[in-house]
C-alpha cells in the first residue's frame, strides 16, 4: 500500500471517529418523538436569538466533555420568541407559553424532560424548579448534565452539585 493511501485511510478513520463526538439537535416536536422511541431524557435549551448569553452558551455545547455528556440526551432547541406552535401533552402552546411552562425565567434556560415528555422537576436551594436559568460555563454545565444523567434530581438538591 502506498504512503498516500495509508495517510488517506488514517485521515478517514480519524474523521469518522471525530464525527461521533457531536450530538444531534432537534426541534421540540421531533425531539419528543426521538425521546419516546429512544428512551432518552430530553435536554431543552430555551433561548432567544438576540440574547447575548444564549449566543455565548452555544460555545459551551462543544466545550470540554459537554458533547460526550450530551449523547445521553435528546437535545432540543426552543426559540422562546419564535412564532411556532407546539402540541405538548395534548395541548397547543405558542413558543413563548411553552417556554414559560418549561420554567424559563430568563435566557438561556435548560429544562429536562422524561422520555414520555413529562417535565423533570428538581430542587435548587430547597425550592422546586422546572428549568435552570442562566449561562453556565462548560465545567458547571457538565455538573448540571451529570446531575440529571445520574438521576440525582430524585433525592438531592442541585445546589450540592453546583
Amino acid at each position: 500500500m502506498s504512503m498516500k493511501i495509508k495517510i488517506f485511510s488514517i485521515a478517514v478513520v480519524i474523521g469518522l471517529l471525530l464525527s461521533g463526538v457531536g450530538y444531534s439537535q432537534y426541534n421540540f416536536s421531533d425531539g419528543l418523538k426521538a425521546a419516546s422511541s429512544s428512551g432518552k431524557m430530553v435536554l431543552v435549551s430555551i433561548y432567544t436569538p438576540d440574547d447575548a448569553w444564549s449566543k455565548k452558551m452555544e460555545s459551551v455545547y462543544s466545550s470540554g466533555n459537554v458533547p460526550n455528556l450530551m449523547h445521553n440526551f435528546i437535545f432540543v432547541k426552543l426559540n422562546a420568541s419564535g412564532s411556532e406552535r407546539y402540541n405538548y401533552l395534548g395541548r397547543e402552546y405558542s413558543a413563548s407559553d411553552l417556554s414559560k411552562l418549561l420554567g424559563a425565567t430568563g435566557y438561556p434556560t435548560h429544562s429536562f424532560l422524561n422520555p414520555d415528555g413529562s417535565i423533570i422537576k428538581f430542587k435548587y436551594n430547597g425550592n422546586e424548579y422546572n428549568g435552570y436559568p442562566g449561562y453556565l460555563d462548560a465545567g458547571d454545565f457538565e455538573k448540571l448534565l451529570n446531575f440529571f444523567i445520574n438521576k440525582n434530581y430524585l433525592n438531592s438538591d442541585l445546589s450540592n452539585f453546583l
